[in-house]
């Protein structure tokens, strides 16, 4: 089974699927309220979350802003139709890679990735697709655990590896994503997630004018 395939497999039927579609709304209920509380300043109408998994923020932000047209799609199929009856009606859920997003170009206000960038092998083309389905003045979101230096970068890659259950797995630094920030044409920032251990940081990404 390649890394694709088990990262399927695992995120739609494994047992830590099951876990995180019971305990990860509360989890990261406080990066949810800190990643809300900077979309709904933008007043966004079109909103796509890649990655959605269980679609917890997606309902979350439905009770919110109800007026905001919300997409979400994922990798794994077992998680398209868990979130697809949980959003019943409040939002849109497809399956799709990260980097190959089934979209017109300039089609989203806002494009979150929450606690999924790492599991993504191709990291410059997701930012570069995703880049052309925004729109002008347009956002990235990304939420994600960030290695401190290379010898956690490292530390925690081969600890993946070892385990080997959740397929794809490269964690990444700050410098790692600026480079790619860069070579992807788009502006970069960091924040610390409040209330969250100082791992979780939200990145936030936008077009180069």
């Amino acid at each position: 089974m390649d890394t694709t395939d088990k990262t399927k497999s695992f995120w739609s039927n494994g047992f830590g699927a099951r876990l995180y579609r019971k305990f990860a709304r509360k989890w990261f209920l406080k990066m949810h309220q800190k990643i809300a509380e900077k979309i709904l300043t933008r007043n966004p109408k079109d909103l796509l979350d890649i990655a959605c998994g269980p679609g917890d923020f997606l309902l979350y932000l439905s009770n919110l802003a109800s007026n905001i047209n919300l997409t979400g799609t994922d990798i794994a199929p077992g998680m398209v139709k868990y979130a697809n009856q949980k959003l019943f009606g409040k939002a849109k859920i497809l399956e799709s890679k990260g980097e190959n997003q089934p979209f017109s170009e300039n089609s989203f206000d806002v494009i979150t990735i929450m606690m999924a960038f790492h599991h993504f092998p191709k990291k410059l083309e997701t930012l570069q697709s995703v880049k052309k389905l925004l729109r002008m003045n347009g956002v990235l979101i990304i939420a994600d655990i960030v290695a401190r230096s290379d010898f956690q970068k490292k530390f925690w890659n081969i600890a993946e590896k070892v385990i080997s259950v959740r397929g794809y797995v490269e964690h990444y630094t700050e410098n790692d994503i600026k480079d790619l920030a860069e070579k992807a044409e788009l502006t970069f920032s960091v924040e610390q997630i409040p209330g969250m251990n100082r791992r979780y940081k939200m990145l936030t990404f936008l077009k180069k004018l």
